[in-house]
């Protein structure tokens, strides 16, 4: 370990490297009229704390960008990559502002192995073409033994697309090896094969650690990641974040991936696995895909996942679930996860998902999962069989209060299948636009609320009917469309509740049921509201 005296006086004599098209390698590259020329002389070469690599703004550099441990920087004095301006007229330089570009080829944009304490900005990282190159964008991984989590990875303003593998990776392939504090902000990953953003480790089924912690994505895009045929797994995913405890997800777009998976598990716009303490919100996930019976989901909480939170986010059009809940064999538990003040529109676009779509190996594998104060809207589908809630296998206290059941077409409300302990649905509204009220339970199919009730128990609380089969009089169902931008989710009024709708103050108290329901809904709104009530659906 460096001492701190040490990193302070390394710091003092931190060094700006500046690279040009029309620099030379044998410059001394510490001021702008000097700069080196080449990708390759900056790999040759070692970087301490503080010190700054600056690509000429506009500028397209060929070669693969490499760190190693010899490179490491610190939280307060990280090793900058950025773009520079000069203006000789005046001898001033601006940091930032245009990207460069970094022309990969065949081979990683960035590499960065056993080292971690760097900033990257404003640079744009072009592969050969998916199909030409076979590495990744941007890649952080850490080998070392001892379970060592390296700190600070800060990465912002970046475009990467054409790679082979993923746009951008981070994580561990020694044990519970990875990284801490990790941000990932104002970035694009698009058109690579098997994803766009990520973080992994080690796997292990019996593990108590994490590889990674405290990562943090915002305001990310990521969009054409199609995925492989004929892949020993899932392939093709937007945002992928597994082996974390402590995570946030928000203000992202993932669309149009997964196009090519042939692999029937996965890929999901934006989804977590094998996490801890993670909260996905304020996304938009749409017009994702699958060539497999399986998936090609909005948003999903996966095997292994605990205290995760699904909210405020907008899932819409997507070939599978909108919102998955699936636990695999194998996995580490799945226990005390939520879904809450989500909206659904036209998912299920494929196969048979339901828009809110529960899987279990067994019926106590996905356990303690609550759901609640979700509006689903469903149509028909020319490709699959959507419904707007689908629990395919046997779970353990799976709850859902409060949510907006709504389909068009005929299709079937909900499907429940397999083995449920614990099992709730209370104060639910189910309404069928045009159709007749259907639910299957078993073997069963309900034609009417008052059937499912006396038949089942659900919708029932102290021997009172809870649940509805009314209008909710959404404002405009069917019509949410593509945002676009996840800062203007609030736009989405078409699932607001009109005037007089019957599910406005019509809600469960959650707090009675156990549950801390948050303090705003998907509009941000006010919980419960003025008259201190609870309404049904997102809003």
């Amino acid at each position: 370990m460096i001492p701190v005296e040490a990193l302070e006086s390394r710091r003092l004599l931190s060094t700006t490297y500046y690279v040009s098209p029309n620099g030379s390698d044998s410059n001394s590259a510490n001021d702008p009229t000097h700069p080196w020329q080449s990708i390759a002389k900056l790999d040759a070469t070692s970087f301490q704390p503080g010190d700054k690599i600056l690509f000429q703004s506009g500028q397209t550099f060929n070669g693969n960008l490499t760190f190693g441990a010899e490179d490491q920087g610190t939280a307060a004095a990280p090793v900058i990559i950025n773009t520079y301006s000069y203006n000789s007229t005046t001898g001033t330089v601006m940091v930032g502002g245009a990207d460069a570009t970094i022309n990969a080829g065949n081979g990683d944009g960035i590499l960065a192995t056993d080292t971690s304490g760097l900033q990257i900005n404003d640079l744009n990282l072009v592969g050969k073409a998916q199909a030409a190159n076979s590495y990744n964008g941007i890649q952080f991984d850490n080998n070392l033994p001892g379970n060592v989590q390296l700190p600070y990875v800060y990465i912002n303003s970046v475009n990467v697309s054409g790679f082979g593998k993923f746009g951008i990776t981070i994580g561990g392939s020694n044990g519970k090896s990875g990284f801490s504090n990790v941000s990932i902000t104002n970035s694009v990953s698009d058109d690579n094969i098997v994803g766009g953003i990520e973080t992994h480790g080690v796997f292990s089924s019996t593990a108590t650690t994490y590889a990674n912690s405290n990562v943090y994505l915002g305001h990310d895009t990521v969009y054409g990641n199609t995925g492989y045929a004929r892949a020993s797994t899932h392939t093709g995913d937007g945002i992928e974040l597994s082996d974390v405890n402590g995570g946030i997800v928000e203000r992202c777009e993932a669309y149009d991936n997964g196009a090519l998976n042939t692999h029937a598990g996965g890929p999901v716009g934006i989804w977590s696995w094998d996490c801890n303490a993670v909260t996905i919100q304020y996304s938009e996930s749409y017009d994702n895909q699958t060539n497999s019976t399986a998936d090609g989901g909005g948003f999903d909480l996966d095997g292994g996942d605990t205290n995760c939170v699904l909210q405020y986010n907008y899932s819409h059009d997507n070939a599978g679930a909108g919102f998955g809940l699936y636990q695999f064999s194998g996995a580490r538990p799945y226990n005390n996860n939520a879904v809450r003040y989500n909206i659904s529109e036209n998912d299920g676009r494929k196969n048979g998902y339901g828009a809110i779509t529960a899987w279990g190996y067994n019926s106590t594998s996905l356990q303690n999962t609550e759901v609640y104060n979700n509006t689903v809207y469903v149509s028909p589908s020319g490709n699959g069989k959507p419904m707007a809630v689908y629990v395919e296998s046997g779970t353990t206290n799976l709850h859902f209060f409060n949510n907006i059941f709504q389909v068009s077409g005929g299709l079937q409300l909900a499907y429940i299948k397999g083995t449920q302990t614990g099992l709730l649905f209370q104060g639910n509204d189910y309404w069928s636009s045009g159709g007749v009220f259907s639910l299957k339970q078993f073997t069963k199919t309900y034609a009417s609320l008052a059937a499912w009730q006396k038949g089942t128990g659900e919708e029932m609380l102290s021997g009172k009917a809870v649940g509805y089969n009314v209008n909710p009089l959404l404002n405009n169902r069917g019509g949410g469309g593509t945002i676009g931008d996840a800062d203007n989710l609030d736009m989405l009024t078409a699932y607001e509740l009109a005037s007089g709708s019957p599910m406005i103050n019509a809600g469960l108290s959650l707090n009675q049921s156990g549950i801390n329901p948050g303090t705003t809904d998907f509009f941000g709104n006010p919980i419960p509201g003025n008259t201190g009530q609870f309404n049904v659906g997102a809003e």
